[in-house]
C-alpha cells in the first residue's frame, strides 16, 4: 500500500507510524544548516533507528514472522550505511542529499521489499482474530 506521498505503507498503524517519523527524521537532513543542528538530527537518527529495529523484530517474532534473520540482516546493513554518513559528518565531507536520498531510498525499498512480507501475514492474523467470536 502506498499513501499520498507515494510511500509505501504496510496497512499496520504502528510500523506505519514509525516509518513516518522515520521518514520526517531523513527529510531534515538536507535542512539542517549548522553542524550543531545536524549533530543533534543524527543522535536523533540513531536513537529512533535502534527503537525502530527493536521495535520491528520484537513485534515480527511476536507474529512468528519466519525468516527474522534475514530481517535483522537488512537493518544492520541500513545501520552500517547510516553510520558510514556519520563518520562523513565528522570528517567534513558529508553530501546531506546524497544522505537522504540513500535513508529514504533504503527505507521505502526495505519497506516494499522486506516488510511488506510480514505485513501480510500479520493483517491476515489480526483479521482472524478480529474474525473470530
Amino acid at each position: 500500500m502506498k499513501g499520498p506521498n507515494t510511500r509505501p505503507r504496510l496497512g499496520i498503524p504502528e510500523m506505519d507510524a514509525q516509518h513516518d517519523y522515520l521518514y520526517g527524521l531523513f527529510d531534515r537532513i538536507e535542512t539542517e544548516t549548522s553542524q550543531g543542528e545536524m549533530a543533534a538530527l543524527l543522535h536523533e537518527i540513531e536513537g529512533y533507528l535502534d527503537f525502530h529495529f527493536t521495535s520491528e523484530e520484537h513485534f515480527i517474532r511476536h507474529y512468528k514472522v519466519p525468516n527474522v534473520a534475514a530481517h535483522q540482516g537488512d537493518h544492520e546493513q541500513a545501520a552500517e550505511a547510516f553510520f558510514r554518513h556519520v563518520a562523513s559528518f565528522e570528517n567534513g565531507s558529508l553530501n546531506p542529499a546524497r544522505f537522504h536520498n540513500a535513508m529514504v531510498g533504503w527505507l521505502s525499498e526495505h519497506t516494499e521489499a522486506v516488510d511488506m512480507k510480514y505485513a501480510e501475514l500479520v493483517r491476515k492474523l489480526r483479521s482472524e482474530i478480529a474474525e473470530s467470536p
